[in-house]
């Protein structure tokens, strides 16, 4: 079930982001050696992955040995581009206004080492159709000098241009330069069709990027919704140039063909064959909708997984609960665990492998009537969950709600206590997710009491899971062109933030992922953002989209985990 993009020439090689795990040349935990020599394991039990050695060690045999220098001679992109283009950028006399807006890289962008190759795009008012772009790296003699016609097929906006950077090139490039800055200038100009200068080059704009020492490891499965509002799952790994189809309605063989047409929020079970989501008719009343588990492997897509009980399946459907948790403390042979809330906000625990084991959980001190939404700690010992007072769905309807925790207890649950900086009687606060090493929650939040749904006042913020100040991560915010225009935060729906599977230790650094959605383009699409923790301080980084997903689909809820799909086929 791969998806093959061509991208010209006539080689196919298998992307190489996403195919490993944090510097592996497998999938995640498999093939990146035996953690000797520098080389970098990744156990899917292990919240924290460590380098050890040499980051240069870690590199996987997908990447090229180093370089210590850019090219010398500049990129020409386009096939009507006049050879004589560097020296009408370098002779032409300046103007003095209408420096493009660089929309992408943004100043201080990290991005993991398994990144898509970069592409920059940049808006530009006067529409101009000659660009230069220039890297530079501090260590590198020479600039990279990159000349091109743009292409506006696959930008936000009507007057946005984009060029990517040639796969080889940010192979070697990303094998070279870990954390350090690499500046980014871009200027425009128009030519005439005889390749005369029409509009003199504009004064550039700048921004900056680094690459991190680390990959971003596991896979996205998300939410796609078309326009018909047929709701399927798709994925990809990291680095990935483009998305597979991972799981249909049609394929669910736990599900009522009759009335189950779409498949929305969803989990990855802890071994990450398997998906535990919400089915519901397109046209939704919001009493029609289900719970179900699928595997999502090629050979066996759609399969109920073995270890799930009948009674425990009809046990859940009949629940209509949202979104079900796992955790993988709780996901052996007697203890497979689904924890969700029901329709009528109850945190309700079913063990899938039994016909009739299921409880809920107490939740001693919390007054509110509703419990929705939960998220499973890692080690199995915590659940934080929204309380509310309105559900629909399986999910919050309406504010006010707060998040709130409660020990798992062997399945008792126990004294309930409101989180401490995501329990603002200001605000909603909702969508929460542990982090893979339990010390934070994500969550989405909005001033006021509104609809949750698709709120387009939401952002995201992380506080530590023991309750703390919460951070607002600067990937909320647009890029200054974008804000200028009246396009900002909050009004963008920046919301269901997922963290990526495993947080990868450097250089006495950690650095965490993060994936939400946002609909700043527009249509809601997905983003990723780093964070990083050096001595107890957290700093964060604007957020980065994903250009290999698809622009013309509603792209939500995306799960970040160690799902078990096989990587999309890139042809080049």
């Amino acid at each position: 079930m791969c998806l093959l993009i061509l991208l010209g020439c006539a080689q196919a090689k298998v992307g190489v982001g996403g195919s490993a795990g944090a510097g592996g040349g497998g999938g995640a935990g498999g093939g990146g050696g035996d953690g000797s020599g520098g080389a970098i394991r990744i156990d899917l039990d292990a919240p924290i992955v460590s380098i050890s050695g040499s980051p240069d060690a870690a590199l996987g045999p997908d990447l090229p040995p180093p370089i210590t220098d850019f090219p010398a001679d500049p990129i020409l992109n386009g096939a009507n581009l006049p050879t004589n283009v560097p020296d009408l950028f370098a002779n032409t006399p300046q103007r003095t206004n209408g420096a493009p807006c660089i929309v992408s890289p943004e100043p201080n962008t990290l991005v993991p080492r398994n990144w898509l190759r970069p592409r920059f795009e940049f808006y530009v008012p006067a529409q101009e159709n000659t660009f230069e772009i220039i890297l530079t790296v501090a260590a590198f003699a020479h600039p990279l000098r990159i000349y091109t016609a743009g292409d506006a097929t696959h930008a936000w906006h009507n007057l946005d241009q984009t060029y990517a950077l040639p796969r080889d090139l940010w192979d070697e490039l990303r094998a070279s330069v870990p954390d350090q800055t690499i500046t980014v200038q871009v200027r425009a100009m128009t030519l005439t069709t005889n390749g005369t200068v029409q509009l003199q080059p504009s004064p550039p704009s700048t921004s900056t990027f680094t690459i991190a020492p680390v990959d971003a490891p596991g896979k996205i499965v998300y939410w796609s919704l078309s326009d018909t509002g047929l709701g399927s799952l798709k994925g990809f790994g990291i680095g990935e140039e483009g998305v597979a189809s991972v799981l249909v309605p049609a394929q669910v063989q736990a599900s009522d063909p009759a009335v189950d047409n779409c498949i929305g929020c969803h989990s990855a079970t802890p071994d990450g064959f398997g998906a535990g989501m919400v089915l519901a008719p397109t046209s939704n009343a919001g009493d029609a909708f289900f719970e179900s588990l699928a595997d999502i492997r090629p050979a066996t897509v759609g399969a109920t997984p073995s270890y799930v009980n009948p009674g425990a399946l009809t046990t859940i459907r009949q629940l209509k609960g949202g979104t079900p948790t796992y955790s993988l403390s709780h996901w052996l042979d007697g203890d497979y665990i689904s924890l969700t809330s029901s329709a009528d906000g109850a945190l309700t625990w079913v063990q899938l492998d039994s016909p009739t084991a299921m409880g809920i959980l107490a939740r001693t001190g919390d007054t509110n009537a509703i419990a929705t939404e939960p998220t499973f700690s890692h080690d199995g010992k915590t659940v934080v969950y929204v309380s509310g007072s309105s559900i629909y769905d399986g999910r919050l309807a309406n504010g006010p709600a707060d998040l709130y925790s409660v020990s798992y207890n062997n399945r008792q649950g126990g004294t309930a206590t409101p989180l401490a900086g995501a329990s603002s009687p200001d605000n909603t606060e909702y969508y929460p997710a542990f982090s893979p090493d339990d010390a934070y929650i994500a969550f989405s939040s909005y001033a006021g009491n509104g609809n949750s749904y698709s709120n387009n006042q939401s952002e995201v913020f992380v506080v530590p899971s023991g309750g703390g100040t919460a951070i607002r991560p600067v990937a909320n915010d647009v890029p200054v062109c974008l804000n200028n225009a009246g396009v900002r935060s909050p009004g963008i729906g920046n919301d269901w933030a997922k963290w990526s599977p495993h947080a990868v230790s450097a250089n006495g650094k950690t650095y965490y992922w993060l994936t939400f959605s946002s609909s700043r383009s527009g249509k809601a699409q997905l983003y990723v953002t780093g964070l990083v923790v050096q001595g107890g301080k957290m700093t964060t980084y604007p957020a980065v989209y994903l250009w290999n997903q698809p622009l013309d689909e509603g792209n939500h809820t995306p799960c970040w985990d160690d799902w078990q799909i096989p990587p999309v086929a890139i042809v080049y």
